[in-house]
Order: structure tokens, then sequence, then C-alpha cells
């Protein structure tokens, strides 16, 4: 390891102003990463695409990454975090759109 050479690696969705964010590219890095950095496909498009894409990108991935930590088996709080949520969604009505609406945000 001594010998190995370190450098950083040009990625086209390199960032220039996000800096919040590093954790989702790691996460996402590691799930896409091969092996091979000539064919590696992430899958982020570049910061400055139209649209603010590459930020509803991370925000999906946020999403998707949470999710799966909350609810995977070894989360020794899942059964009542899902019985917590059960209960807010049987609340219905403006409660849940409310929480909607936040999250959109």
């Amino acid at each position: 390891m001594k010998s190995t050479e370190i450098f950083r690696q040009k990625m086209d969705w390199r960032t220039t102003s996000n800096v919040v964010d590093c954790g989702i590219f790691a996460m996402r890095h590691m799930e896409t990463y091969m092996g091979v950095i000539a064919d590696w496909r992430s899958g982020f498009v570049k910061e400055d695409a139209p649209n603010q894409l590459q930020q509803r990108q991370l925000n999906e991935m946020r999403a998707k990454y949470v999710v799966k930590i909350l609810l995977h088996s070894e989360n020794e709080i899942r059964t009542r975090l899902t019985k917590s949520v059960t209960k807010f969604l049987a609340l219905g009505g403006k409660y849940v759109k409310c929480m909607k609406q936040r999250t959109r945000e």
C-alpha cells in the first residue's frame, strides 16, 4: 500500500459548490464502482445540468439510503419505527399533507 500513488480522480459529476452531500456521493460510489475507472458510471449528471437535475438525483439517493438504513433487519428500532409511521399515516388529512409538503421543500 505504501507504494501506491494517490490521485484525485476527475469525474464528470464532480461538484464545485456542494459541500454537504459527500456521504451520498461516497455511498453511490461504493455502490457503482466495479474496479475499472474507465468504465465507471455512477449515474450522476454534471452539477450544472438543467433544472438542478443533480440535486434532484442526490435527494432521491438520500431518500433511498435512509429507507434502506431505517428498514434494515439489523436496525433494532425498525419495528417501533414502522409502527409509529403506520400510526402517523392513519391520522390522514392535513398532518400527512403537511409532512409530504415539507419533505419536498
